[in-house]
């Protein structure tokens, strides 16, 4: 199935109201069953250096794959993340659909090697990050499992998938959104996903 395609069919099941499920092995919509992430060190934004799962731990996270040397699709996924830290973290929301204690965004860097907290803190900087939106590097020995689990790598100038990815509050992956998705298209995600939780 192309992708044009699938897109239609997703646009169709949210139409009515159901998205459809996608085993392990899709690229598009809900993971079932959900995929433990690997066990990855990251250096934050702020220097520290913490396990990915400690990150993850008890919130819903929305994670983009990015580099702040990217100069193609990284900013429009930047200003996508921005957007949709206003929708669902800073009181635009309609009321009781997501609980922002309970909801971060994650933007984690693929160039372990060029990315670091400083480079990191001035992207955040950039599109206006507040305190639960984070940046992180992975270390070099985490970034392939990280990118196979999440099947992230893809050919051109950016070298990633430009999808969002949720997580539940286990740390597990349970949602792969449309590349470039748009940030009320990832909102709804989140505020169903909320509903579940």
């Amino acid at each position: 199935m192309n992708r044009r395609r699938a897109c239609l069919g997703l646009a169709g099941w949210m139409g009515l109201g159901a998205l459809p499920p996608v085993h392990a092995h899709g690229l598009l919509g809900p993971v079932t069953p959900p995929l433990a992430l690997p066990a990855v060190a990251l250096t934050l934004d702020d220097g520290r250096r913490v396990p990915l799962a400690s990150v993850l731990q008890g919130r819903l996270t929305a994670l983009q794959l990015m580099f702040t040397g990217c100069s193609a699709l990284c900013p429009v996924q930047g200003a996508v993340f921005a957007e949709l830290q206003s929708l669902v973290l800073r009181g635009t929301a309609p009321a009781g659909t997501v609980r922002p204690q309970a909801l971060q965004l994650l933007s984690v860097s693929i160039d372990v090697l060029g990315d670091d907290a400083r480079t990191l803190a001035a992207w955040r900087a950039r599109f206006g990050a507040g305190p639960q939106w984070r940046a992180a590097v992975p270390d070099p020995a985490g970034i392939d499992p990280l990118l196979d689990l999440l099947r992230g790598r893809t050919g051109g100038p950016d070298r990633h998938t430009t999808q969002v990815f949720v997580l539940d509050g286990r740390g597990r992956l349970v949602y792969r959104c449309a590349e470039l998705a748009a940030a009320e298209s990832v909102a709804q995600v989140l505020r169903q996903r909320q509903l579940v939780a």
